[in-house]
């Protein structure tokens, strides 16, 4: 949905190498005096006093005021004025701001913490914000001095955000003093690394009414986001590819797909939101059959209007006494550098295998097919290996050209398709944008069905089937070409 003239088209993370530290430092915090040490004090500072009459006004016996003038005298906060009463030590006059004021004693005390800074601008940031997993986003380079000399820079930039510290409520420990007055750091004791890990910096990637891309947000877990959009910018150049409007619109026509045409300018061949937004409306009141949306299909809205498209299917398997178990739901992912590279991703890849089965029942059978150059690929299978995790026994390499790389299909054989094209517009917008829909015409389901069947099935030479084989087969170097 369009917002203050600007719309979402896609949505990426990325990495920003950070480290944590184990931090050991003195701070001084101001605290409260017991009691009788208080009052007293407070009694002084209004007017020099003698001991009957510090004992008269707290109603102390002779022993009892002995006691605690003899203590604060040796602590340095009382002493005899030549007129033979107490008055406040310049020590002690320090404890006060002014007449009547509580008085404060600074402490130095010993604490220790462990946190996490980014290594670009050594923001530090929430320890709960912390994945330890280098995958589904986009990793930015640093400086190597800064990983270098990390413990040494981190030290200065703990001293000097030490209030910010404090006020983000990472120095809990701190808070629990009694007190009106923050503590301040007084001294680093020692700052040692534990580990590496990234700072996952989701990016929404936006453009207003024209289809132009629009400027992004700045990042609210760093205190300066200007350096991260630098380093954002050398990996965007670094991914660029060029054109492909004019590919994918010939892949529109040879699927009869002349409603996502209508979305475009005719005159500059960009996109139009508000055409998408009027597509959509009409969508929704035609009862059509047909959702389309914009950006990946795995962000929250677009895999709830997916889940809301399958439920009824999936529902009538669960009930049906027929075997549906060797029904394909296929998955096949686009040669789109930024694809996947959202933490959603893994969440709806989790949520594609898990609803595949009850315990009672397999309703599909899920198969997500990745792009390799060949079955000799071992190299980008292992990547995609270490990308899929858990789930990459779900997954098989297909050689890539698939509708030129530039189309996503998600296919459940006979039932639900999506159609998902990821246009590449440099020249407006930084990283891809995913344009797609999702049908239930049977007519258009099958089509799709054979175009997909006939390109899993093929091969583009002899020994060279398009279907590469389970991609943990490749990623060991050996061939395995059994179809699941």
């Amino acid at each position: 949905m369009m917002s203050d003239n600007k719309v979402t088209y896609h949505e990426v993370d990325f990495l920003l190498p950070a480290q944590r530290f184990n931090i050991q430092f003195s701070y001084v915090s101001q605290r409260g005096l017991p009691f009788i040490r208080e009052f007293v004090l407070r009694l002084v500072h209004v007017a020099p006093m003698s001991k009957a009459q510090i004992s008269t006004y707290f109603g102390l016996s002779r022993r009892e005021t002995d006691e605690a003038i003899s203590d604060l005298v040796q602590r340095g906060e009382l002493t005899l004025s030549p007129e033979g009463r107490l008055t406040l030590t310049e020590k002690s006059n320090g404890y006060f701001s002014q007449i009547g004021e509580i008085p404060q004693l600074s402490a130095v005390q010993d604490s220790g913490v462990n946190l996490s800074f980014d290594l670009a601008t050594f923001s530090c940031f929430s320890n709960q914000d912390v994945q330890d997993k280098w995958k589904t986003g986009i990793s930015l380079k640093i400086d190597d001095n800064n990983a270098s000399q990390s413990e040494r820079l981190v030290e200065k930039h703990f001293q000097r955000q030490f209030n910010q510290i404090l006020d983000k409520g990472y120095l809990s420990q701190l808070l629990a003093q009694d007190g009106k007055e923050q503590p301040t750091v007084y001294t680093v004791n020692s700052v040692n690394k534990l580990r590496q890990l990234p700072l996952r910096l989701a990016t929404e990637f936006q453009m207003d009414n024209d289809g132009k891309a629009v400027e992004r947000e700045d990042y609210e877990e760093l205190n300066s986001s200007e350096c991260v959009h630098e380093l954002i910018a050398i990996e965007l150049s670094r991914l660029t590819t060029s054109n492909n409007t004019m590919s994918i619109f010939k892949s529109m026509v040879s699927l009869s797909d002349e409603e996502t045409l209508k979305l475009f300018d005719s005159r500059t061949n960009l996109i139009n939101p508000k055409y998408v937004e009027d597509m959509q409306a009409l969508e929704e009141h035609a009862d059509s059959g047909r959702t389309t949306f914009l950006g990946p299909i795995y962000s929250k809205s677009n895999w709830e209007k997916l889940q809301k498209a399958l439920a009824p299917l999936i529902n009538k398997r669960i009930k049906s006494k027929v075997d549906t178990g060797v029904s394909r739901f296929i998955w096949i992912a686009p040669s789109d550098p930024y694809w996947a590279k959202n933490g959603r991703f893994s969440s709806s890849l989790s949520d594609f295998i898990r609803r595949s089965s009850t315990k009672e029942k397999k309703l599909y059978d899920p198969i997500l097919y990745v792009p390799v150059s060949d079955d000799k690929d071992f190299r980008v299978a292992r990547q995609w290996k270490h990308e899929l995790g858990q789930f990459h026994d779900h997954a098989r390499g297909l050689a890539e050209g698939f509708l030129d790389g530039n189309v996503e299909i998600l296919l459940l054989e006979d039932e639900v398709a999506v159609v998902i094209y990821h246009f590449t517009q440099p020249e407006t917008l930084p990283v891809t944008m995913p344009l797609g829909f999702i049908t239930k015409n049977k007519k258009l389901v099958t089509k799709l069905g054979k175009l997909v069947n006939d390109y899993v099935k093929g091969s583009s030479a002899f020994d060279k089937p398009n279907d590469c084989g389970a991609i943990s087969s490749i990623a060991k170097g050996s061939k395995w070409r059994g179809v699941t």
